[in-house]
């Protein structure tokens, strides 16, 4: 039988469309890999007062943003779980570096395991999604269990080690990876310049000369992830590269030590972090004692100048931190130019009396403590982003950015805004 020219030409378009579709399809068929590593500490001016040609060419030729907001309390463990699982703490329960808990009423200091976590981070969201990854010493990514474990995790934090033996331990390991099935999430960190930050203050020449060797550092790394990825990748497969940090550091002026004008019954738990004390009653059997003294403390706490005073409940709830059994029956918080320190004095000194070093501080409200704001800095290769600069972003957007760039789901968690990076 013969086809009437006008079908035939109707089958033409048709398949060719197909066609068209299928080579779209292929091109976009690449994959993704995304590094992405933590500079602990960055407040965004260190960019503004010191040489920093590596994160220059991050801003020219990809996006970035020098008005990322940390979520509440802008520590380091919360800050980077945060980033890792996209909610905040009262989802995630990584209420400080170190919390107590109310159901075992056991106190957890400054502990890396993964079980600890009650949201998924994005390490497990892409493994259990098909991409293989490796993470070492991020915040709670140790001693993972169950069925979707990444490739490569560590047992436990190494301490005293240098940030460049830390990167290169990681760069190391994706170069000694020969499985058939690359590695696309590499997940990276470095203690600096928080370290400097605490010990000499943000406004210190030492703080802002260390930002300035990292970004001579993070040159080569860059160079060398790089070299890594062409190594294993296709013709279509593209490379992101991330810097960002966790939060900022304020000046601290003050330190306020609570054992010098408070007497505190035993039976109360008290976990204190440089912006904040949690305290918890739960071990006062008589309810009606512990209403008691939870309000005696409360007078005692508002009486020192500058403590503010929550109960749980009172949390603003933008915060996202009222964590039903991790979050203090009480909080009492500092400002920006004071932090919780033990010293020899009164209950609040300067600062400058102390001895030893602890001129920088951080776990404060972004919304009031600007200096508590950070950074993000993204590339990609070989096509260049572009995108220049993103203006204020939140870091619970990084989970679903992440997922976006891989080409995966987010977790159900997750704050589920990726930052616009993707054209």
């Amino acid at each position: 039988m013969q086809i009437p020219r006008p079908r035939i030409l109707r089958l033409l378009a048709v398949v060719s469309g197909l066609f068209l579709a299928s080579a779209s399809i292929a091109l976009a068929a690449g994959k993704a890999t995304v590094f992405l590593i933590s500079l602990d500490g960055i407040r965004p001016d260190y960019i503004e007062r010191v040489d920093t040609p590596f994160f220059d060419s991050m801003m020219e030729t990809g996006a970035y943003s020098l008005q990322m907001s940390p979520a509440f309390p802008t520590v380091t463990f919360q800050s980077h779980v945060n980033i890792a699982t996209g909610a905040k703490a009262a989802i995630h329960g990584v209420t400080m570096n170190s919390f107590y808990d109310t159901r075992t009423r056991s106190r957890t200091r400054m502990a890396g395991d993964q079980a600890l976590l009650e949201a998924e981070p994005f390490w497990t969201t892409a493994t259990r999604q098909g991409v293989r990854t490796l993470v070492l010493d991020w915040v709670k990514s140790h001693n993972q269990t169950g069925p979707y474990v990444t490739a490569y995790f560590g047992t436990s934090y190494t301490r005293g080690m240098r940030d460049e033996d830390r990167v290169e331990r990681i760069l190391q390991t994706w170069e000694d990876d020969r499985h058939e099935q690359p590695l696309r999430f590499i997940l990276a960190y470095a203690e600096s310049p928080d370290t400097e930050g605490h010990r000499y203050g943000p406004d210190a020449p030492e703080t802002v000369a260390r930002l300035g060797e990292l970004d001579t550092f993070m040159k080569s790394v860059r160079e060398r992830v790089i070299a890594l990825w062409e190594r294993d990748a296709g013709p279509d497969d593209v490379l992101y590269f991330i810097a960002l940090s966790d939060h900022g550091m304020a000046a601290t002026e003050y330190h306020v030590d609570l054992r010098k004008g408070m007497e505190i019954d035993r039976r109360i738990t008290v976990m204190t972090t440089s912006a904040l004390t949690h305290f918890f009653f739960d071990q006062i059997e008589d309810r009606a004692e512990a209403a008691e003294l939870k309000a005696s403390i409360r007078k005692e706490l508002e009486a020192i100048e500058p403590i503010t005073v929550f109960t749980r409940d009172e949390l603003p709830a933008q915060w996202g931190y009222a964590h039903p059994y991790r979050t203090g029956d009480l909080i009492a918080l500092l400002p920006g130019s004071h932090a919780f320190f033990r010293h020899d004095g009164d209950d609040v000194i300067q600062a400058s009396r102390v001895t030893g070093r602890f001129f920088g501080a951080h776990g404060y409200d972004p919304r009031t403590e600007p200096t508590m704001m950070t950074v993000f800095f993204a590339q990609r290769f070989p096509e260049p982003l572009r995108r220049g600069n993103l203006g204020p972003i939140h870091a619970s957007q990084i989970h679903a950015t992440v997922a976006a760039l891989l080409g995966i789901e987010p977790s159900p968690q997750a704050l589920p805004r990726p930052i616009p990076l993707l054209d």
